[in-house]
């Protein structure tokens, strides 16, 4: 082999769909193993479409970042170039395998508990579809890169069969008959609601974090209260106060509170009336 050391190139692919707000989602497909059509053009498909859909929405609370790399390389590449902004990340997944016929499967973040991490197992416990949830491990796809120790992104991966659980992995049988239309626009179905769950999810700040404010004076605690419905909303107020801290959203208080919605709900209302909670701008 006659090889040189020499300064060279690396091309890869990126579209920002702007929103209200500089605070980004990324999505990351990877571009590399030619010929394979799960492994590789799944993603990118479903990468593309999701960027042509948001392209329609005209007032998308987050900003879009949609990465097309080659696997690792192109990870490291992208962080090293983009690396005074990724702050602005709050969600993000990489997509890959997503044609297969196969249940939907999501591997959390490194945080594993992450905004996304929960959104995504919201939406999939919704969908009445089989799915499987799998915690963080440091090898797969370029989920290793972008959650790496230094930069810990909160960036889960999005897939069908994970890889190298199918025998068509990495063989020249994953091809355009291996996947299937219908289990692509299942994978770009869930994807689009999880992207449409992040838009509308709610979340709020205390206004007054330090230390609980004398709520009696809003009318919104009693010493001893003997009403049911009076004591289960003294406690969705102290809920969300608690969790009014920029990180929880109102489903996060009732999924943790285990109140009911419509509780929740009122004390959010009745909160944010009296100015001691604030909407996440």
């Amino acid at each position: 082999i006659d090889s040189e050391v020499r300064d060279g190139f690396l091309t890869y692919g990126e579209i920002v769909v702007p929103g209200e707000t500089d605070q980004e989602i990324l999505l990351s497909a990877h571009i590399c193993h030619p010929s394979l059509a799960n492994d590789n053009l799944s993603g990118l498909a479903i990468a593309t479409l999701l960027a042509r859909e948001l392209l329609k929405f005209p007032d998308l609370r987050y900003t879009y970042r949609i990465v097309m790399a080659p696997a690792t390389i192109g990870a490291i590449t992208w962080l090293a170039l983009n690396h005074q902004h990724i702050n602005r990340i709050k969600h993000g997944l990489i997509l890959s395998l997503l044609g297969d016929s196969g249940s939907i499967t999501y591997k959390k973040s490194r945080r594993s508990n992450a905004r996304i991490d929960h959104v995504v197992e919201q939406v999939l416990k919704a969908s009445g579809s089989s799915y499987q949830i799998r915690e963080f491990e440091p090898f797969g796809y370029d989920e290793r890169q972008y959650c790496s120790p230094g930069i810990n992104l909160p960036m889960g991966c999005l897939m069908r069969t994970p890889s190298g659980e199918f025998d068509e992995y990495h063989t020249s049988d994953d091809n355009l008959d291996f996947v299937k239309p219908e289990y692509l626009q299942h994978s770009f179905e869930t994807l689009l609601t999880i992207c449409n769950h992040l838009e509308d999810e709610k979340i709020y700040f205390n206004t007054r974090p330090n230390a609980e404010p004398k709520l009696d004076q809003y009318g919104l605690y009693e010493s001893f209260p003997t009403d049911n419905e009076r004591i289960d909303l003294q406690k969705a107020v102290q809920w969300v106060l608690n969790l009014s801290d920029g990180e929880h959203a109102v489903s996060d208080i009732i999924r943790i509170s285990n109140l009911s919605a419509n509780k929740i709900d009122e004390a959010v209302a009745r909160l944010e009336k009296c100015g001691l909670i604030k909407i996440q701008s």
